[in-house]
């Protein structure tokens, strides 16, 4: 209760005393651990968990509850704290962040403030609302406007003062920042672009201001595409969430852009930023969600039986890369739901590979790189990755 308190008076004040920042910032990343391959889990489900999926979250020391968390049973603020309760009252230790978007209104709770502020929405010159795409009809806010920028704090403030809450997952970040995404494929112009990335620096300075000390401010920020891997932008951040890590842009080779991002990934592990690094199990496709090619899309499996070698592989790169504070999550999507026959559509859903059941041990020391191969010793496991071929081995001891 005294840790909540403090907390609570960091974000009215946005100031505590020396030690008690000392105190909290000790307590505020998960617990870590070289014994097996260290996990992370991110997930939404529509309605509630039940006991036994209660019981499977509660071994991650790291989870973010995505962005559309209850929402049949209520506003996706009361099914992300209603998950985040439950799973702390199994292990009071997980940490569990809650999903914010930086710039995308995915319908939320608050949407309904929202769309009451005056020119809130991104709107183009012929008066159209731009959309994520066409599936989701999903508009932008306009984060040039204090009161947007307001409205977003507002929401994130009531959201972290919760006991179960121990930090922000933002997302969207290379939407803004890369900013031909606004003003060409959104219609926006570049003048609106251009603004829109000074309404991020200004809004994540805050979110700084207010909420680091006491919280985990996880950003999907780490990509090779920037022109230095995201890391110019990575000190906003405990940490970097990673996806779309094996889709080369730019004219880069995709040998080149994964040995980009795995170096961004090692420099960030070393100077003790939480990595989160999630990757699909399934083909890759031509054709993902923001329909110009900026983020990487996956297709289902069908079954986890046959995906071993992909595993290994995603598996070596993370080891590559991994530090203290690292965690992975390979998966079949993030959200928990069934077909109409009540057949569970995720297949990595509470499936935990045997794999990840294997002694690691600490590493012996960095990667080391020769070329497009990186090779790491752990105590009980040998890594091999050779990114050109796509191959990978995990010599387990």
């Amino acid at each position: 209760m005294l840790k909540k308190t403090i907390k609570t008076l960091s974000l009215l004040t946005g100031f505590v005393c020396s030690n008690q920042v000392l105190a909290t910032n000790l307590d505020k990343y998960p617990e870590f651990s070289w014994d097996t391959v260290p996990l992370y889990m991110h997930v939404w489900k529509q309605t509630s968990y039940t006991k036994d999926e209660l019981n499977y979250l509660a071994q991650f020391p790291l989870i973010t509850i995505e962005k559309a968390q209850g929402n049949k049973e209520g506003s996706i603020q009361k099914g992300t704290l209603k998950a985040a309760r439950e799973i702390k009252a199994i292990n009071p230790t997980s940490k569990i962040l809650y999903y914010k978007n930086i710039v995308i209104d995915w319908n939320s709770g608050v949407s309904k403030e929202l769309a009451n502020i005056p020119n809130g929405y991104l709107q183009a010159e012929n008066g159209d609302y731009p959309v994520v795409n066409a599936q989701s009809k999903a508009k932008f806010f306009d984060i040039t406007k204090e009161s947007v920028q307001h409205w977003w704090l507002k929401d994130a403030s009531a959201m972290v003062a919760d006991e179960s809450i121990d930090g922000l997952f933002i997302d969207a970040n290379i939407k803004v920042l890369i900013g031909t995404y606004f003003a060409n494929a959104k219609k926006l112009g570049q003048d609106k672009a251009d603004a829109l990335i000074t309404g991020y620096h200004d809004l994540l300075s805050t979110i700084n201001e207010k909420f680091r000390k006491d919280n985990i401010i996880i950003g999907n920020i780490i990509r090779a595409r920037f022109d230095n891997a995201g890391l110019e932008y990575i000190e906003y951040f405990d940490g970097s969430y990673f996806e779309g890590f094996e889709h080369n842009v730019g004219g880069i080779s995709k040998p080149d852009y994964l040995v980009k991002g795995i170096e961004a990934g090692q420099k960030a592990g070393q100077e003790g930023k939480i990595l989160a690094f999630t990757a699909g199990l399934g083909e890759a496709l031509k054709k993902d969600s923001s329909e110009i090619g900026l983020d990487e899309a996956r297709g289902k499996i069908d079954s986890v039986q046959n995906i071993q070698k992909r595993l290994d592989y995603l598996t070596a790169i993370f080891l590559v890369m991994a530090e203290k504070y690292s965690y992975f999550y390979p998966h079949d999507g993030f959200g928990v739901k069934t077909d109409r026959q009540g057949v569970q559509q995720n297949r990595t859903w509470m499936h935990m590979f045997p794999s990840f059941k294997n002694r690691l041990g600490a590493p012996k020391g960095p990667a080391k790189r020769s070329g497009y191969i990186f090779t790491r010793e752990f105590e009980y496991c040998s890594v091999y990755l050779n990114v050109e071929t796509g191959e990978a081995r995990l010599t387990w001891k």
